[in-house]
């Protein structure tokens, strides 16, 4: 759909994806962007640069509250959907998953149709295919997931899909892989172990790896996600999945090797039992999403991570040169 001159709303605008998201529509010629945030997780900080912009407006809201986000809709044409609680709190605070994610979803959809969005486009994730069968993983691969947060991700396609089907709202899932970029939070089930190693790192002391180091993630850029919500959105798509991958694996020791070369740091990691909960390999397909959204990613690994370096110095996280 065209978006010029359009009210878009994003639910967990302030957050880490979010905030991106509405960088990204401030490129384009939008007429207003509606960041809706609990603030419990999203920041201020994250929207600094937005913030300059008229066309930026924040509602604190919940989606776990209809009448708040069905207030925060009115005149709205099209919405991000980012909210969710994330991986490793559904598995502590499995309800909670249910309220927010799949509840709150719901109550999301209900407001868009209430009033008359044309398209969402909305957050999955590659938890939804559990330990991969085979690789690279393509959308056609059975859900595999055995975790709340999988589970809460498999239900909101379906929900997606009915509402499409009832009420002809049009939509687009995006499947993310292991997100990483500015403005991450040490609560990423799989990303976080970015910040943890350049902390080690910058102390000089041995990072903490779970496993052999052979564990992959499909590392992609948060940069690359916002690109990839964008053309969901400019795109005729509905009614579609598609992952979000970069379609190359990273290991954790390889990630480890690339921040040490960057940091001109060398010190031997600490190897620990791997993490049951977490899969230990990751590599999405992405010819789905080439092919049908002309989306590819841009940022190699190494350069995304020196991009997330240099905002930890920036923002005072780490010191600018790692002690002796």
């Amino acid at each position: 759909m065209n978006i010029k001159g359009k009210k878009i709303l994003i639910t967990g605008g302030a957050g880490f994806i979010g905030s991106h998201i509405v960088d990204e529509l401030l490129e384009e010629k939008v007429g207003q962007v509606i960041v809706f945030d609990n603030f419990i997780r999203g920041t201020r900080s994250n929207l600094s640069q937005a913030l300059k912009s008229k066309k930026v407006k924040i509602i604190k809201g919940d989606i776990t509250n209809f009448s708040q986000i069905n207030r925060a809709m009115k005149g709205v044409n099209c919405v991000f959907h980012e909210v969710a609680l994330w991986l490793l709190d559904c598995e502590k605070r499995p309800r909670d998953a249910f309220e927010i994610n799949v509840d709150g979803t719901f109550n999301v959809l209900e407001a868009c149709v209430k009033n008359r969005v044309k398209k969402i486009v909305a957050a999955s994730s590659a938890s939804v295919y559990g330990d991969g069968l085979y690789f690279p993983t393509d959308e056609n691969h059975p859900f595999n997931n055995y975790l709340f947060y999988g589970a809460s991700k498999v239900a909101d396609e379906q929900l997606f899909k009915v509402f499409w089907k009832k009420h002809g709202l049009d939509y687009v899932a995006l499947r993310y892989f292991n997100v990483y970029g500015k403005r991450q939070e040490y609560s990423a089930a799989y990303t976080s172990v970015i910040m943890k190693f350049i902390n080690k790192l910058s102390a000089r002391e041995r990072p903490e790896i779970f496993g052999d180091g052979s564990a992959t993630m499909d590392l992609i850029y948060v940069g690359d996600i916002a690109k990839a919500n964008i053309l969901s959105m400019k795109s005729d798509v509905t009614n579609e999945v598609f992952n979000v991958a970069t379609g190359v694996e990273t290991s954790l020791k390889q990630l480890l090797d690339i921040l040490m070369n960057l940091m001109k740091a060398k010190v031997e990691p600490i190897y620990k039992p791997y993490d049951q909960q977490l899969v230990s390999r990751r590599c999405g397909s992405t010819k789905k999403a080439k092919k049908m959204l002309g989306f590819k990613a841009e940022k190699s690994v190494k350069d995304g991570i020196k991009l997330v370096l240099d905002w930890m110095i920036e923002q005072n996280i780490v010191p600018e040169s790692p002690k002796k």
